[in-house]
C-alpha cells in the first residue's frame, strides 16, 4: 500500500542514494570549480543523477573553458569610436559627484542612476538594486572612475521589460576602488554601508545578475535554482545580505526573468511532493536539501534572522577583503557599522549582539577560533561540516554547557592531514579516534595546533562532543579539543583551541556527560590565557549554601534545621561528641548553622566551644557563610562570640570581600562598623574596592553606587594594587570599560588617571580597547602623552599604540590633545606612520598621511632603525 500511495502522490517508492562523488567529478567536467562542485554536489545535488544534472547545463550557453573563467562577465565594455582610436583605452565612465555622495551619506539615501548616467537620490518614483559579482563586469573601475557608460546602458537594455527608470548599484553609489580611495572616501564608504539595509529593503524589485544564468536558456524554477547555485553569485558573502533583505528579487537570465519567490515556492511543492512532511528539515531527497537552501536566503520578516542562518547561508562564500566576511553581516543583523573596526572587532559585536545563537555555533568547523568569544568560528566562511547545537547560558567569563568528555592520552604519529588521537579509557592503550584539523586552522592559526599539542603533554587535553563517537557514520562529527584551566578544582574550565572533523572511532571509545565553562577567551591570542587569569581572580567569590548536599552527621543535621533541643542532645549524650568534626566538603555544625541563619543553634554550639574560625574544603569560615547568605543575626551573633571580621582562610576569602562581591549593601554597612579593614587583601589577594569594581555591573545603579560609596567613604585606598592582579580600581574599572565608575574613582577620591610606575598607563588600557569614551575621560583628568605618566607599551607613544589597533578615531582625539603625530619611539625606531604600515592597517596610514599633507612632512625621510620608510613597511600594494 505505501508503494502505491507514494506513486498516487508522485513520491519514488525507493529512496534515492547519494551520488555526490559522480556528480561532483560532472561539474567539475564541465568547467566548475573545485570550491561550487565539492559543496553542491555534496548537499543541493547530493542525490540527483549525472543526467538530471546535465539536461540543466546543457542550457547554459557556455563552453567548460568559458565556465572555468573566474571573471566570465555578466556585461562587458564596449567602447566607443573615439575610445577603440585613443592609445588611453576607456575614459568615458559615469560617476557621481564627490557632493552626492556626501549628500547620500549625510541622509543614508540611495543614490540612484538613470539611463542617461544622470545620478539622483531617493527617486520618488522608486528604484531597483543590483545584486551581482563585481568581478563579473559590473564593480567599479580599480582606478575609482566609476563605471563605463556601455555598462550601465547594457544594465538598463536588460531591465527594460520590468520598466526600471532608476538603479541603485554599490559599484556607483559607495565609493570603491581599493587601495585607490582617499581617506574622506573610506570614511564616506563605511557611513553608506549602514544604508544598504534600508535601500534594499526599499527598492521596488533587487535583480541578481549571474553570468552563468545570464547564459541560461530557460525561465523554469528549477534549472534557475541549479544555474544559480553553480554560478558565483552564490559565493559572495555581499550577495548573501542582498538577498536576505529583498523584498522583490528577481533573477535574470538569458530569456528573461524569475521571481526569487517563485523559486522557493515551486522548490519547496516538489520536495514535499517528493518526500512528504519533513522536507524543510532532514530528510533527504533530489529537492529538500535544494529547496532548503533557497528558502534560507528568502527573506522572512515574521521569523526574523539568527546566527546558524547566517553561518550555514554564508559558509561556503568568499570576499575579496577580508574586512567583508564580517561587515556584510552589519545589514542583515541591523547593527551600526563603526568606521575603522577590523574582523575580530567586528566578530565579537556579531555575537555579542545575538549570544544565545552565538552559542549554538561552536562546533561551526572550518574557520580558526575568533579571538573573542573564542569558543566561537572567527568568520562563517570555509565551514567543512557544522551541527547546530542546543545552546548553553553565556556567562561573564565563558559559555556553560554538558558535553561528552573524554581525556587526550596521546597524538599518535600519522598521514599528513589526519590526526590520531589516544582517547583515554581506562584501558592500555586507550581508543583510537581518527581526525581532522582544517586546513584554514592550520594555515591561518597554527599557534592553536601547537597549544593543544603542549596541553596533550601536560595532561590537560580533552576532546569534548555534542554526541557520542561511536558507532561509525557516513559523515563526520565535530569536536572540540580544549585545554583545561586547572586553578578552578572543583569544576571544568577551558581555552578551546580547535575543532575536529572526527571520523572512525575505536569501539572502547568512552566518555562521561560533564558541565565545562568554555572560556570567551582564545588562548592563541596575544593576552587570551592572561586575560582568564585575571578575570578568574576577580570573579572568584564565596558561595551560598548548596541545595541537595546530604548531610552526613546528627548534629550538622541538627544545625541545619536550626533544632537547638537536637544539638543540647546530642551534645550531651553518652561517648565522645566533636562538635567540630568536618563533613566531606569540610563543613563542620557551625558552618550549617551560620549558613541557615540559625542564631539560637550558633548560640547552643559556641557553648560547646565550636571552632569560630575553622575554614571549610573551599576556605569559608563560619561568618563567611553567614555574610553570604545575607544573615545579619547570625553575623552578629559569630562577631559576639569572638569571631574576628578580619580573620580569612589564606585560600578563602574575607568576610568584606564576600559581602561585595555579592552586592549586599546592609552588610558592607553592618561590617564597616564591625572595625572590617576597608583595605584588607583577602585569601584571593582581593581588596574590597577592587571587588567592588569588578562587581559594579550598571545593573542595579543604587546598589552598586552604594557599595561604592560605603567603601570610599571609610577611606578605601583608590591606588592600592591587588596583590592577585597587580592592579588598581581605576585599572580594573578602565579594563572593564566601565566609565562611571572611573570617573567617581578619579572626580572624587583621587584615583591617578596615570597609575603607577613602572606599570602601563590606564590610557594604554582604554587604546586596546578602542574606547574612545574612556580615554576622553582620562585625558580630561590629567592622564599624560608623554613625560612620567606617558608608559606605553613596547616604549611607543599613544598615537602609535592607536596605529596598532586601526583605530582613526582614537588617532583622532590623541591628535586633538596634543600627541605628536611624528614622534619616534621604541626599539625600532618607528613612527605611528611605520606601525601602521608594519600592522597592514590601512586606514590609519591612509589618515596619518592626510593629515601630514597640509604640514608637508616627508615621510619618505622617516627611516627606522634599519633604514625603512614606513611605506616600505607597508604590507599592501598602492
Amino acid at each position: 500500500m505505501e508503494s502505491i500511495r507514494a506513486a498516487l502522490l508522485g513520491r519514488a517508492s525507493e529512496p534515492r542514494q547519494a551520488n555526490h562523488r559522480a556528480v561532483k567529478q560532472q561539474l567539475l567536467a564541465k568547467g566548475l570549480p573545485e570550491s561550487i562542485s565539492k559543496p553542491l554536489a555534496m548537499n543541493e545535488l547530493c542525490f540527483w543523477t549525472e543526467q538530471e544534472v546535465d539536461r540543466v547545463l546543457n542550457r547554459i550557453h557556455a563552453t567548460p573553458e568559458e565556465i572555468k573563467d573566474p571573471n566570465l562577465p555578466s556585461f562587458s565594455i564596449k567602447l566607443s569610436a573615439a575610445e577603440l582610436s585613443a592609445a588611453a583605452g576607456p575614459s568615458d565612465f559615469i560617476k557621481p559627484s564627490w557632493e552626492q555622495v556626501k549628500e547620500s551619506a549625510a541622509v543614508l539615501g540611495a543614490l540612484c542612476v538613470n539611463s542617461k548616467g544622470e545620478f539622483r537620490l531617493n527617486p520618488p518614483a522608486g528604484y531597483a538594486a543590483l545584486s551581482h559579482v563585481w568581478a563579473q563586469g559590473l564593480g567599479s573601475d580599480a582606478r575609482n572612475r566609476g563605471l563605463h557608460r556601455s555598462l550601465v546602458e547594457q544594465v538598463f537594455q536588460k531591465a527594460e521589460p520590468l520598466g526600471v527608470a532608476w538603479i541603485w548599484t554599490d559599484s556607483l553609489a559607495i565609493p570603491g576602488g581599493g587601495d585607490e580611495l582617499g581617506f574622506v572616501e573610506e570614511e564616506a564608504k563605511a557611513t553608506l554601508i549602514n544604508a544598504m539595509a534600508d535601500i534594499y529593503r526599499k527598492a521596488k524589485q533587487v535583480i541578481v545578475f549571474d553570468s552563468l544564468v545570464l547564459r541560461l536558456g530557460s525561465v523554469d524554477e528549477v534549472d534557475v535554482a541549479i544555474a544559480l547555485s553553480c554560478g558565483r553569485w552564490m559565493t559572495r558573502v555581499w550577495t548573501y545580505q542582498e538577498i536576505k533583505l529583498a523584498t522583490n528579487a528577481i533573477v535574470a537570465t538569458r530569456d528573461g526573468f524569475v521571481s526569487f519567490a517563485a523559486i522557493v515556492a515551486t522548490l519547496r511543492s516538489k520536495a514535499h511532493q517528493e518526500v512528504g512532511e519533513g522536507y524543510d528539515a532532514r530528510k533527504t531527497g533530489r529537492f529538500p536539501s535544494l529547496f532548503r537552501t533557497f528558502y534560507r536566503l528568502q527573506r522572512h520578516d515574521h521569523l526574523g534572522i539568527s546566527l546558524p542562518d547566517i553561518a550555514i547561508g554564508c559558509g561556503y562564500r568568499e570576499a575579496s577583503v577580508e574586512l567583508d566576511y564580517a561587515r556584510s553581516l552589519f545589514p542583515t543583523l541591523g547593527l551600526e557599522w563603526r568606521f575603522g573596526d577590523n574582523t575580530d572587532m567586528a566578530m565579537k559585536k556579531v555575537y555579542e549582539a545575538q549570544k544565545r545563537h552565538a552559542m549554538r555555533l561552536v562546533l561551526f568547523h572550518g574557520p580558526p577560533r575568533a579571538p573573542y568569544p573564542g569558543w566561537a568560528p572567527a568568520v562563517f566562511s570555509g565551514l567543512v561540516d557544522s551541527i547546530v547545537i542546543s545552546p548553553g547560558i553565556w556567562k561573564l567569563r565563558g559559555m556553560a554547557r554538558e558535553w561528552l568528555t573524554t581525556k587526550v592520552r596521546s597524538i599518535v604519529p600519522s598521514k599528513p592531514g589526519c590526526v590520531i588521537l589516544e582517547l583515554e579509557n581506562g584501558q592500555s592503550p586507550g581508543a583510537y579516534c581518527a581526525c581532522n584539523i582544517s586546513v584554514a586552522t592550520q594555515e591561518r592559526s597554527p599557534r592553536s595546533v601547537e597549544l593543544f599539542e603542549e596541553a596533550v603533554r601536560s595532561s590537560t587535553a580533552y576532546l569534548l562532543s555534542d554526541e557520542p563517537l561511536t558507532p561509525t557514520q557516513p559523515f563526520a562529527r565535530v569536536g572540540l579539543l580544549v585545554e583545561r584551566f586547572t586553578k578552578p578544582a572543583d569544576h571544568h574550565e577551558g581555552w578551546v583551541c580547535l575543532t575536529l572533523a572526527i571520523g572512525e572511532t575505536e569501539e572502547s571509545y568512552e566518555a562521561v556527560k560533564q558541565e565545562w565553562l568554555l572560556l570567551h577567551e582564545n588562548p592563541a591570542s596575544d593576552k587570551g590565557k592572561q586575560t582568564s587569569e585575571l578575570n578568574y581572580l576577580l570573579e572568584r567569590k564565596a558561595q551560598p549554601a548548596p541545595s541537595g548536599f546530604r548531610v552526613e552527621n546528627p548534629l550538622h543535621a541538627a544545625a541545619q534545621n536550626g533544632d537547638v533541643s537536637a544539638i543540647a542532645a546530642i551534645a550531651a549524650g553518652p561517648g565522645y561528641v566533636d562538635v567540630n568534626a568536618q563533613d566531606s566538603r569540610g563543613w563542620t555544625a557551625l558552618h550549617y548553622a551560620a549558613a541557615g541563619g540559625h542564631s539560637s543553634a550558633l548560640c547552643a554550639l559556641v557553648q560547646h566551644r565550636a571552632n569560630l574560625a575553622i575554614p571549610t574544603a573551599d576556605g569559608e569560615t563560619p561568618l563567611v557563610l553567614a555574610v553570604v547568605n545575607g544573615h545579619v543575626d547570625a553575623v552578629c551573633e559569630l562577631v559576639d562570640a569572638g569571631a574576628d571580621v578580619n580573620y580569612f582562610d589564606p585560600a578563602g576569602p574575607s568576610p568584606l570581600v564576600a559581602a561585595v562581591k555579592q552586592g549586599q549593601i546592609e552588610m558592607v554597612k553592618l561590617l564597616l562598623a564591625l572595625n572590617a579593614d576597608v583595605s584588607l587583601a583577602d585569601g584571593y589577594q582581593m581588596t574590597p574596592l577592587i571587588a567592588a569594581t569588578f562587581e559594579f555591573k550598571g545593573d542595579d545603579d543604587d546598589t552598586d553606587d552604594g557599595v561604592l560609596a560605603e567603601l570610599l567613604g571609610a577611606g578605601a585606598d583608590v591606588n592600592l594594587l591587588a596583590p592577585s592582579s597587580g592592579l588598581s580600581a581605576l585599572e580594573v574599572a578602565v579594563r572593564q570599560g566601565n566609565i562611571r565608575v572611573a570617573t567617581k574613582l578619579m572626580d572624587h577620591h583621587g584615583a591617578d588617571p596615570n597609575g603607577r610606575p613602572p606599570l602601563l598607563s590606564p590610557l594604554q588600557y582604554a587604546i586596546d580597547d578602542r574606547n574612545v569614551a574612556m580615554a576622553e575621560a582620562l585625558l580630561d583628568r590629567g592622564a599624560q602623552l608623554a613625560g612620567p605618566g606617558g608608559r606605553f607599551e613596547h616604549g611607543w607613544t599613544a598615537v602609535m599604540c592607536a596605529a596598532a589597533t586601526d583605530d582613526v578615531a582614537m588617532g583622532r582625539l590623541l591628535l586633538r590633545r596634543g600627541a605628536d603625530l611624528y614622534a619616534v619611539a621604541g626599539e625600532e625606531k618607528w613612527t605611528a606612520l611605520h606601525v601602521a604600515a608594519a600592522k597592514g592597517n590601512k586606514l590609519f596610514f591612509k589618515w596619518v598621511v592626510m593629515e601630514s599633507e597640509a604640514s608637508g612632512h616627508r615621510w619618505e625621510e622617516e627611516l627606522d632603525w634599519e633604514g625603512r620608510s614606513a611605506f616600505q613597511l607597508r604590507t599592501w600594494e598602492c
